[in-house]
């Protein structure tokens, strides 16, 4: 009986080890993706195109497990065109996977797509102008995972006119799974002003002649000849009214004012407005904007229409006219005559530090109170709000963790939690051992999302904070001076003005130095070489020191 009992034992410790040889020898095939470029059923052979362009041939090998929609099949169930999903051992596939979408009742995980460019965020909500023309609205969960670059990212970077692909879990719902953003191709090189040479529709391109870019609250010289392509989707419009592409070589010589983004290091136009009258710039607020007659009026007491074809841009991106609202700073190129004008372009200058309402940053500065386990105290602090420091004489407690930031800008290093909860950061200065050692608390500006802390900055002295401004630039250059250090040139560069309660352009480049800056991009600490020509970005500056720099 003990002899038995112990074979037992022994054959099922040898069917364990076989199994767990067999099982992890299976999760060790490797595995392809791709579409089905051809089938053979005679050979039991296909051929697949991977994503990335090749083409490779396998054998079926017998007894190959062969699924559509989890269901097991045969391989002439398979279609020329499937994605499939296949495990192989050199050049043989022993699984084979495939999903329909026949089946109205079911789709894989992500298997609902849509794409189109971001109209409007409210909060939570999307509304998506597909391809099409439609517009359909999305919902975000705190589920749903953002990606751009292949990085994942905070949802709060998503824009107004930000093409995305949106991916669904359920056929019937509503609430995006995944949103894929495509990187900065939504941002425009430029904004450019010439006069239309001559027309070439087989090739799809125009030729611009003296050319202008709009640079600094200006129109300034760009190139006396530039050719152009663009596609025959992009709108044209002229007096309000969309023309043909075929019909452009009517209009040779007029003026032209056109938004243009970079493709694959190509100038293409994205949109095209030819002037028919003549030419008016402001530099003023929008007051007020009458929806039903698709106009607004300016502070100065202007009154401009708008259509489908003014060119909008705000935060660099194509938007439509409901990106436009009250209380706007911006660039507006009217055409027509006497008091009746039609805008052209209408260039938003306005930024904050949250690109929409679905975002909470904030930015504080005050004295360190108490830091204890995760939490700290600024005392008399103050708030950025609306590009100006706000004041309060009263307490804020904010929350870190291990994946805040902080950084002692004394010794300029980066310091642990327990060496911020451990050190003389904040202190009673009233204690006989505070008086005794002569501590004083330090000063901190905390960079937040809600109550936590992404990146704080701990100084000794606290500066003034009356002498720093808000500029909005993009970046043009860095420069690593051996004089003064690490610096960034902005070009296009706005400072916000208390006084006139509007943006102000800077006429000439800004130069800054942020050794001691906090960087911040995409809800985390950044290192100056991650900086880069064409990053538009939100600084807090005291002259030629750059005190905070959040790139948009």
């Amino acid at each position: 009986m003990k002899r038995f009992t112990i074979s037992i034992v022994l054959i099922t410790l040898l069917f364990a080890i076989v199994f767990t040889y067999n099982r992890a020898e299976t999760l060790a095939y490797p595995i392809i993706e791709g579409y089905i470029k051809s089938i053979n059923m005679a050979e039991s052979r296909i051929e697949v195109e991977e994503y990335r362009g090749n083409v490779r041939a396998f054998n079926i090998a017998p007894g190959a497990v062969l699924l559509i929609d989890d269901i097991p099949v045969k391989l002439n169930d398979f279609k020329i065109g499937m994605e499939i999903y296949a495990e192989y051992y050199g050049n043989t596939l022993t699984r084979l996977e495939s999903w329909s979408t026949e089946n109205p009742g079911y789709i894989p995980p992500g298997g609902k797509v849509r794409t189109g460019v971001i109209k409007s965020i409210d909060r939570n909500q999307l509304i998506l102008r597909l391809t099409t023309g439609k517009e359909e609205t999305y919902f975000t969960s705190p589920a749903t995972i953002a990606l751009k670059n292949g990085t994942n990212v905070p949802l709060t970077t998503l824009y107004e006119g930000d093409r995305v692909r949106l991916y669904f879990d359920e056929k019937d719902t509503d609430i995006i799974s995944r949103i894929s953003i495509e990187g900065d191709s939504a941002k425009l090189k430029g904004l450019y002003k010439g006069i239309l040479e001559t027309q070439n529709l087989m090739n799809n391109t125009i030729l611009l002649k003296d050319v202008e870019v709009f640079q600094n609250g200006a129109w300034h010289e760009l190139k006396n000849i530039l050719k152009m392509e663009f596609t025959l989707e992009a709108p044209i419009y002229y007096s309000g009214q969309k023309i043909s592409p075929n019909n452009l070589k009517y209009f040779s010589g007029k003026t032209v004012y056109v938004a243009v983004k970079d493709f694959f290091g190509k100038e293409t136009a994205e949109q095209m407005v030819i002037k028919s009258l003549y030419e008016s710039t402001f530099s003023e607020k929008i007051e007020e904007i009458n929806w039903y007659a698709s106009a607004f009026e300016l502070k100065n007491k202007r009154n401009i229409d708008f259509n489908e074809g003014t060119i909008i841009v705000k935060n660099n991106r194509l938007v439509e006219s409901f990106a436009l609202s009250p209380g706007q700073d911006a660039f507006v190129v009217a055409d027509g005559r006497g008091a009746k004008a039609l805008a052209s372009v209408v260039y938003i200058y306005n930024q904050d530090i949250n690109n929409s309402n679905m975002g909470q940053y904030l930015l504080y500065a005050g004295k360190l109170d108490m830091v204890i386990d995760n939490k700290l105290v600024l005392t008399d602090f103050f708030v950025l709000n609306q590009n100006e420091w706000e004041s309060f004489d009263d307490e804020k407690e904010l929350y870190f963790d291990n994946d805040t930031f902080i950084l002692d800008l004394e010794d300029m290093k980066r310091i642990t939690l327990e060496e911020f909860i451990a050190g003389h950061y904040a202190v009673d200065e009233d204690s006989n051992y505070g008086r005794r050692q002569g501590l004083r608390s330090w000063y901190a500006y905390a960079y937040t999302d809600g109550d936590r802390v992404v990146a704080i900055a701990l100084k000794k002295d606290m500066d003034s904070l009356l002498r720093q401004r808000v500029t909005v630039a993009a970046i043009d250059r860095l420069e690593d001076d051996a004089f003064v250090g690490k610096t960034v040139i902005l070009r296009d560069a706005r400072d916000w003005s208390s006084r006139n309660e509007k943006w102000m352009e800077k006429g000439l480049p800004v130069r800054m130095r942020v050794e001691k800056a906090l960087l911040i991009k995409d809800d985390k600490m950044i290192s100056w070489d991650e900086l880069k020509p064409g990053d538009d970005v939100y600084c807090i500056r005291d002259d030629f020191e750059c005190i905070f720099l959040l790139v948009k």
